[in-house]
């Protein structure tokens, strides 16, 4: 299956190779910043990260679109972010924790049927917040 990841606000693509690829910046220490690799497969927490970025269990990060530099943060004031996902032609948001470590992904269709993946999902009891 092919997957697109796309910036919500340029819609340029995020993706290559396998990657979903992300501009990050340490919360508690600016001067920490780089990419950030992702494995586009839901669930697959695989990380790789630029030489110039440095992240410990717990470390909270910005996230920015790499074409457009706008922000990904959700705006709920949660340590999520989000991205857009095109697989088979159906558009889903992705809503990931920024809380490096903290495997928690949301996959929210059109018709607002929400999958989740990783063991921190439990930190959300009730999703339903970010519809």
């Amino acid at each position: 299956m092919e997957l697109t990841y796309l910036c919500p606000h340029c819609r340029g693509a995020l993706n290559a190779k396998r990657n979903i690829i992300l501009a990050a910046r340490c919360v508690k220490d600016k001067e920490n910043k780089g990419l950030v690799l992702l494995h586009e497969e839901l669930g697959n927490y695989t990380v790789a990260m630029s030489s110039t970025l440095q992240a410990e269990t717990g470390d909270e990060f910005d996230f920015n679109c790499p074409i457009c530099h706008s922000s990904l943060n959700s705006p709920q004031g949660e340590a999520l972010a989000s991205i857009v996902q095109i697989a088979n032609g159906e558009e889903s948001n992705i809503v990931m924790s920024r809380i490096f470590g903290e495997r928690c992904t949301f996959q929210i269709d059109d018709k607002k049927k929400v999958r989740s993946y990783g063991e921190s999902v439990s930190k959300f009891v009730d999703p339903d917040w970010f519809l």
